[in-house]
C-alpha cells in the first residue's frame, strides 16, 4: 500500500488505545495501519508514527523507515525515534544488497542449470525477498515471472496467491481481479484457501463501494479467526552467509525451509493466507455490520440474525454491532445513530472503511428513513423527528432530498408537517391491507355474535321451531296430550 498523505481527516473523537489496537496485526499489515492512523489523525500522529518507526527497524524497511522518520521529526522535533540512524540503515542497506545478489546468483544458476522447477522457485524467492524489504513493486515483477515456469495447478495457485496478496497491499484491485480469474479457471483448489479469497473479494467490494457485495461475502468467514493473529513464520535469513553451490538444484519441499505454524490450514510456501493478514475478525464484524445496515430491509436483517449463525458468532467479537443491528430491527433509530457517532472516530481510523464512513452513513441515515415512512399511510414529523433523535426541521430537509433523489416515494405537507405514502396503487398498500382484513374479520365477528344472540333469545322466548311444532293446538302430540287429561 503505497504511502500518502490524504485530505480526508478523522472527524470523529478516537476512543482506540493505540498500543493495544496495534498489538493485533503484525508486519507490513500493523505498518500500513499506523501510517494510515498518523495521516487521519493530528491527535494521534506521534504515537503512531513512533509506533511505525519501531515496527520498521524489526521488518528492516529502510526506505521507509527513512520517510517515517523525516515525518516524525517535522511534526515532533524531540521525539527520541525521529532521528535518522544512518549506521543501522547503511548496514541493513549493504545486507539486503548482499542477500538479493545471492539471490540472483542462485536464479541465474538454476537458469545455466534449465530446470524449470529450480527457475520458478529462485523467482518466488526474489519475490518474497522483495516483499520483505518493502519492494512490492519487485515482488509483483518477480512473482510474475513464474508464470512461464509453473508446470503443475499447484504452481499457479501459489503465483496467484503472492499476487494477491501483494495487490492487496498496493490496492491493485485489477491485478487481484486478474489473479483470481486465473485461479477460479484451475479445475480445483484447496478448500482452506477460501476463507482468504472471501476476505479479498470482501475487501474489494467495499473500495468499490458495493456494501451489499461486501456484506453478503464477509458474512460468512468463520469466527475461529477471532483469535489473535499467529506469529508470522520465521522468514529466510538473508543476513548470514548461506553457500550457494553452482548445481545448487533441490526438489520443491525441501527449498521451502519455511515451517508453517500448525493448525492454521494454509497451502502453499507460507503460514501468512489468513485474514490476519490484512484484517481481525474485529474488523470484519464492524464492517458487515455497518454494511448490513446501510443496505438490508428490517425483515432481511431479521431474518440473517434468526438463522444465519455464523453472522451470530462474528457479532460476539464486537457487541456494539449486534446492538446496532438489534436497534434496527427494534426501529429504535435514535440509539442507532448516537451509537454511530459515539465510534464514528474509531471508524474513520480503519485502514479499509477509514474512506468509506462518510457514505456508509450516508446509505444507513436513507436506510432508516425507507424503513420508517414504509410503515404508515401517513406520518407527523415532529413524531418522526422523536423516533430519530433529530429536529423536525433536519428530518423534513433529509426527508425532502430523499424525495428528490427518488429513494422513498411519499409527498411531504409543509403547511401541516406530515407526509403522505404514494406507494399504493391498485391494493399494494401493505397497511391498507393488513387494517382490510381486520376489518372483515371485526365483521364476521359481529355478525357470528349478533346471530348467536338472536338463538339465544329465540330459544329463551321458545320461539324456536321445535317448541312451535310441540305445543301447536293442531299437531297430533298436542290432541293426544289434551285427549288424556
Amino acid at each position: 500500500m503505497a504511502e500518502s498523505s490524504s485530505d480526508l481527516m478523522a472527524t470523529g473523537s478516537p476512543r482506540v488505545d493505540l498500543e493495544t489496537y496495534i498489538s493485533n496485526y503484525t508486519g507490513r499489515n500493523a505498518v500500513d495501519r499506523l501510517l494510515f492512523i498518523a495521516d487521519r489523525s493530528p491527535a494521534l500522529a506521534q504515537q503512531a508514527l513512533e509506533l511505525a518507526v519501531t515496527q520498521l527497524i524489526e521488518l528492516k524497511d529502510v526506505p521507509r523507515y527513512e520517510s517515517v522518520v523525516a515525518k516524525l521529526a517535522s511534526i515532533a522535533p524531540a521525539s527520541t525515534l525521529g532521528h535518522y540512524d544512518r549506521a543501522w540503515a547503511d548496514r541493513v542497506a549493504r545486507e539486503t544488497q548482499n542477500g538479493g545478489d545471492r539471490l540472483e546468483m542462485e536464479l541465474k544458476s538454476y537458469k545455466n542449470n534449465l530446470i524449470k522447477e529450480s527457475i520458478r522457485m529462485g523467482y518466488a524467492d526474489l519475490g518474497d525477498f522483495s516483499f520483505t524489504m518493502g519492494d512490492l513493486t519487485a515482488a509483483t515483477k518477480f512473482y510474475s515471472r513464474q508464470r512461464e515456469y509453473c508446470t503443475t495447478h499447484k504452481h499457479i495457485e501459489d503465483m496467484a496467491l503472492d499476487l494477491i496478496r501483494v495487490g492487496v497491499h498496493q490496492k491493485n484491485w485489477s491485478q487481484i481481479e486478474s489473479a483470481i480469474a486465473r485461479l477460479d479457471q484451475l479445475p480445483s483448489k484447496k478448500d482452506d484457501i477460501e476463507p482468504f479469497l472471501r476476505a479479498v473479494r470482501g475487501l474489494w467490494s467495499l473500495s468499490l463501494g458495493n456494501f451489499l457485495a461486501a456484506a453478503a461475502t464477509l458474512v460468512d468467514l468463520k469466527a475461529e479467526g477471532a483469535v489473535p493473529p499467529p506469529p508470522p513464520p520465521p522468514a529466510r535469513d538473508f543476513d548470514v552467509d548461506r553457500e550457494f553451490g553452482p548445481t545448487h538444484i533441490v526438489p520443491p519441499a525441501p527449498v521451502v525451509a519455511l515451517t508453517i505454524p500448525a493448525g492454521q490450514g494454509s497451502t502453499g510456501r507460507f503460514g501468512w493466507r489468513s485474514i490476519n493478514e490484512f484484517m481481525t475478525i474485529n474488523d470484519v464484524a464492524v464492517i458487515v455490520g455497518l454494511c448490513m445496515l446501510a443496505t438490508y430491509s428490517r425483515n432481511a436483517l431479521k431474518d440473517m440474525l434468526d438463522s444465519n449463525t455464523n453472522l451470530k458468532e462474528l457479532l460476539e467479537a464486537e457487541s456494539h454491532v449486534r446492538t446496532l443491528l438489534e436497534s434496527f430491527i427494534l426501529f429504535d433509530y435514535k440509539s442507532i445513530f448516537t451509537l454511530l457517532e459515539k465510534h464514528k472516530g474509531d471508524y474513520e481510523l480503519d485502514m479499509w472503511l477509514g474512506d468509506h464512513v462518510e457514505a456508509l452513513f450516508r446509505c444507513i441515515r436513507e436506510n432508516c428513513y425507507k424503513q420508517y415512512v414504509k410503515g404508515y399511510k401517513r406520518g407527523f414529523l415532529s413524531r418522526m423527528a422523536d423516533r430519530f433523535g433529530d429536529t423536525p426541521d433536519n428530518v423534513e430537509r433529509h426527508l425532502a432530498s430523499l424525495i428528490g433523489e427518488g429513494t422513498v416515494n411519499v409527498k411531504l405537507d409543509l403547511e401541516h408537517k406530515y407526509f403522505i405514502d404514494c406507494s399504493s396503487s391498485g391494493g399494494d398498500d401493505e397497511r391498507a391491507a393488513v387494517y382490510a382484513h381486520v376489518l372483515k374479520i371485526s365483521k364476521q365477528y359481529e355478525r357470528d355474535v349478533r346471530q348467536l344472540l338472536i338463538s339465544t333469545q329465540v330459544i329463551r322466548g321458545r320461539l324456536d321451531t321445535k317448541d312451535i311444532a310441540v305445543h301447536s293446538p293442531t299437531s297430533p302430540t298436542a290432541a293426544s296430550k289434551t285427549t288424556g287429561k
